[in-house]
């Protein structure tokens, strides 16, 4: 997980950075502040990986708060403002990206995405071992298209082959890369990179079909996450 503060004196501000950050799984917030001393406090109690850095703050600016933290204490910088002036000096500092308000949630996203590169981000396993009946199969983590439950079971689609294993899915979930698989289900997992359509219900669900012809449904509670993380917008 990447660990993230938010900072900024708006309490609004705050609000959409933190909802934004729900459709980024891999993503936790340690905390908040609202000026630039309680984020250098903040910062050097929690040790982030990531800030978020409103830049125009009631006691000193973004910038600053960086240059009272030690180089090794400093997380990976999003600043985020309404105006363009610090943009260089931001920059000059290694921010990983500077976001002018209002901002999408797709330009926030993609910013979130930088700081995973920078970040580097914990490495996906490659295969998945299933055992079953004696039998073992090592089942490569870019070939499967989507997980359902059945039962105590959780299978694994790989084209038209199906794997069993006897785990629960969100302990396997937990194995897998939260920036290439989603949750669009209480039953189900899928690759994003499968996914070709979605249809939208009247009810606030929509189906999903993966290439290769599957068709998921995908449930209200994971839709807003699953458009975000598709980068398709709200609606």
């Amino acid at each position: 997980m990447i660990r993230a503060v938010i900072v900024d004196d708006v309490p609004l501000a705050r609000d959409r950075v933190r909802l934004y950050l729900t459709g980024e799984p891999d993503i936790t917030i340690c905390g908040e502040a609202a000026n630039g001393a309680g984020a250098v406090h903040l910062i050097e109690r929690e040790a982030p990986d990531l800030a978020l850095l409103d830049l125009r703050l009631p006691d000193f600016d973004g910038l600053e708060i960086l240059a009272r933290l030690a180089p090794e204490r400093r997380p990976a910088v999003i600043y985020l403002t309404a105006h363009d002036e610090h943009a260089i000096a931001a920059f000059d500092l290694h921010a990983v990206d500077y976001l002018l308000k209002p901002f999408s949630r797709e330009r926030f996203a993609r910013a979130i995405a930088r700081a995973r590169e920078r970040i580097a981000p914990r490495a996906e396993a490659p295969r998945i071992v299933v055992k079953d009946r004696g039998r073992i199969d090592l089942v490569p983590v870019a070939d499967i298209d989507y997980i359902d439950a059945a039962g105590h079971y959780a299978c694994l689609h790989v084209g038209r082959r199906v794997h069993l294993m006897r785990m629960a899915l969100g302990e396997l979930e937990a194995q897998l890369d939260p920036t290439r698989f989603a949750r669009v289900h209480r039953s189900a997992i899928v690759r994003l990179d499968r996914v070709e359509t979605l249809t939208a219900r009247r009810n606030g669900d929509f189906d999903i079909t993966l290439r290769g012809g599957a068709s998921l449904t995908v449930s209200r509670t994971y839709a807003e996450g699953l458009r975000a993380r598709l980068r398709l917008g709200a609606g």
